[in-house]
């Protein structure tokens, strides 16, 4: 069964984010792209075995496999038995490249052994908003982003949400992912650890090249940047979404990491 749906790009395109392609390939089919893609992707096993190649390096592809691809990285995959099910999702964005770096994603990812049901979730709920011909857009470009967010909590913060488990920062990030709009302390964060306070931070910074308050400031900007981009909402309401009682601290804040004021931030992208 090979079931794909590849929305008409219009209005679409002026939206954060919009989906450019979705499906099912069941049996995935032999792939190779010398040049990579133009969107950014995310596939995962369903069943089957298969292969990635990336450069010189090979990945088995099995049940609990996924990877990230950024656009332009050259990439092989295909079958390893000829049953191989695969489920993926390529998307675009104006602002994606600097919203990508911004949550600390590379030009590519892979993990084995992850925990997928939450991906399966927003997979299914994209499959359903991508046929809607009159609010498909909005939705699909609201799910896109929860299902980055999914992602990166796989690839990018250490696999908090695998079964494998993980370092002592893991619960951290997890936590700071989920609660970044509430009123957190070191001391709060370092006890979820079960550490002392000095070596949370010590392992933080070396599985994130952070400081934990500085991730939890970056998560929280990163969402308000999204929401200066897809909503109407004033900077003092965003400020107070993102975990921020002072709007004029979340100003600081914000032009610390991104250069410029939140309100020229919208503005600049708007033009």
């Amino acid at each position: 069964m090979y079931s794909a749906v590849y929305p008409v790009l219009a209005a679409q395109t002026r939206l954060p984010f919009y989906l450019s392609g979705i499906g099912i390939s069941d049996p995935e089919y032999h792939v190779c792209r010398e040049k990579g893609l133009v969107s950014y992707q995310v596939l995962y096993t369903r069943s089957g075995r298969g292969v990635l190649r990336v450069g010189q390096r090979e990945f088995p592809q099995e049940p609990g496999s996924i990877f990230f691809l950024s656009p332009g990285v050259p990439h092989e995959y295909f079958p390893e038995d000829g049953m191989w099910e695969t489920a993926w999702a390529v998307f675009r964005g104006a602002q994606l490249p600097e919203i990508m770096g911004s949550l600390g994603f590379g030009s590519w990812h892979e993990k084995s052994g992850a925990e997928l049901s939450g991906c399966e979730r927003i997979f299914s709920q994209l499959m359903s908003a991508v046929n809607d011909p009159v609010s498909g857009g909005e939705r699909c470009s609201m799910l896109v982003y929860e299902y980055i967010l999914e992602v990166r909590s796989l690839l990018v913060t250490g696999g908090s949400r695998s079964k494998n488990g993980g370092s002592p920062a893991d619960a951290a990030i997890e936590y700071m992912d989920r609660e970044f709009s509430r009123d957190i302390t070191l001391e709060e964060l370092a006890g979820l650890s079960g550490i002392t306070l000095q070596h949370f931070c010590r392992v933080f910074r070396a599985q994130t090249g952070m400081r934990p308050m500085e991730y939890l400031a970056r998560r929280r900007i990163a969402e308000a940047k999204r929401l200066l981009l897809t909503t109407e909402r004033s900077v003092s309401e965003i400020a107070e979404l993102t975990g921020y009682a002072s709007p004029t601290y979340f100003g600081v804040v914000f032009r610390r990491c991104e250069g410029i004021s939140p309100s020229e931030y919208r503005m600049s992208k708007a033009l």
